[in-house]
């Protein structure tokens, strides 16, 4: 993994509140540890919902991390992988640990990979070792994952693992039995600037081919399932059952948006200029 020169390769960073921050995700400052990373991921998947909100209410996203800082932590919002990463990362380094952004490929239905930097993810390295941190996608897993091919590591009732392709990027994988696994996404030990995602963040905002132009979502994971809401149907996932209640009309759409998960529509950011 690169390193980073404190002295002069430092990155420029936008200040956050730290506290408020930790707050939003019911914690207290800790040292930069892997065991106060993995709960800083476990509590920003459970607090902080994926979210595609403003796309659909035509408020537009732009990757201004004092603008993303306001709406998530003070508006009580979620967001997008550049939103959720994005902030994440700040968040990490702010703390104190050895990390960047990195740019991964979604694989699609068709089995084919996105464009690049049509994900954002983190690359953290603590104690020595590196690990792929991820709260920006909407069924993420639960804690950062060490990253190291030929190793099955269980997330709950997912099994994850790490793989090469023959251009010898890493894939991340996944499975339910542990035997057949699917490839989420790819990526490399390749540290970006915020800056280059700036154009599939547009591309994801106004593309008709873009999943996040398709419908409404919004999705958390509670601590015995998960609850996902879209512009047809109520999706709740409990201890292996699932309820399922359409979604006729925007009213309802916003009453359960408050129900579910206490964003009204007074809520809902701003349109930016």
């Amino acid at each position: 993994m690169k390193k980073l020169n404190y002295f002069k390769n430092k990155p420029k960073v936008s200040e956050i509140d730290v506290e408020a921050y930790l707050k939003r995700l019911g914690l207290e400052k800790e040292e930069p540890t892997i065991k106060f990373l993995r709960k800083l991921h476990s509590a920003h998947i459970h607090k902080i919902p994926f979210e595609n909100l403003d796309i659909h209410y035509r408020r537009k996203i732009l990757l201004d991390y004092s603008k993303i800082f306001d709406k998530i932590v003070r508006k009580r919002r979620g967001g997008f992988c550049y939103e959720l990463n994005g902030l994440f990362y700040h968040l990490l380094y702010h703390l104190g640990y050895d990390c960047y952004v990195t740019s991964a490929q979604m694989k699609n239905e068709e089995g084919e990979f996105d464009a690049p930097y049509g994900h954002m993810a983190i690359i953290a390295n603590v104690d020595d070792k590196d690990y792929l941190v991820d709260v920006g996608f909407g069924n993420s897993f639960s804690y950062p994952k060490e990253i190291q091919t030929g190793t099955v590591q269980m997330d709950y009732t997912t099994y994850w693992r790490f793989d090469k392709d023959p251009d010898e990027n890493l894939l991340l994988q996944f499975s339910s039995n542990a035997s057949n696994f699917e490839t989420k996404y790819r990526f490399a030990f390749e540290e970006k600037q915020i800056i280059q995602f700036m154009e599939m963040c547009e591309y994801h905002q106004t593309s008709e081919k873009s999943i996040f132009t398709q419908r409404k979502l919004i999705t958390i994971k509670t601590e015995d399932g998960r609850v996902t809401l879209t512009d047809k149907k109520l999706k709740i996932l409990k201890l292996a059952e699932i309820e399922e209640i359409p979604i006729l009309n925007e009213d309802e759409f916003l009453s359960k948006l408050e129900q579910y998960f206490g964003i009204s529509y007074q809520q809902l950011s701003p349109i930016q200029k």
